[in-house]
């Protein structure tokens, strides 16, 4: 008597077992894709923050310890006088006179000049900013360069009060 041993899988187990592999195969690459769009959505609100934290930061110190009202020669430049002596500049010093800080947009870049010196980077990443002066209020649109999320492609608006100029108008 011969004994046949069953060696292997038949040809109908190898044709299930591919599609079912076919089918985890297709899954797992959309939950990776998904998982992908996610990440970088997530690095570029990361990103577009850190932009909006740092803009509010240095426009913040600059805007509220002025007593004048900013000068805005065109939509992406303003110019702060600061006439308070020991007011701490954009580039972080500390001149013992009165100076004038001139933000400005160049090349996705917010940079600084104090005085007649040199232009210096403060922040990268930006596609836009703008201002817009109402009053005693200073209205600084930032627009994160590649936000790539449609409620936000307006940018995000920061206003800050002159509050240096308020209290030394309260005071006279």
């Amino acid at each position: 008597m011969i004994k046949y041993v069953k060696n292997g899988f038949t040809l109908v187990e190898v044709m299930v077992a591919l599609a079912v592999s076919s089918f985890l195969m297709t899954g797992i690459s959309f939950v990776y894709i998904a998982l992908s769009e996610s990440v970088e959505t997530s690095k570029e609100l990361e990103n577009a923050q850190e932009v909006l934290r740092y803009s509010s930061e240095v426009f913040s110190r600059s805007l509220k310890q002025t007593r004048r009202t900013p000068g805005s020669p065109n939509a992406n430049t303003i110019v702060v006088q600061q006439e308070t002596l020991g007011s701490t500049a954009c580039n972080s010093s500390k001149p013992a006179v009165p100076f004038s800080e001139t933000f400005t947009l160049v090349d996705n870049q917010l940079r600084c000049r104090v005085n007649a010196g040199d232009e210096e980077v403060l922040l990268t990443g930006l596609q836009d900013i703008s201002y817009r002066i109402n009053g005693n209020l200073v209205e600084v649109t930032v627009t994160p360069e590649s936000l790539n999320v449609d409620m936000l492609a307006n940018g995000f608006r920061i206003d800050i009060a002159l509050s240096g100029k308020i209290l030394e108008e309260a005071l006279n």
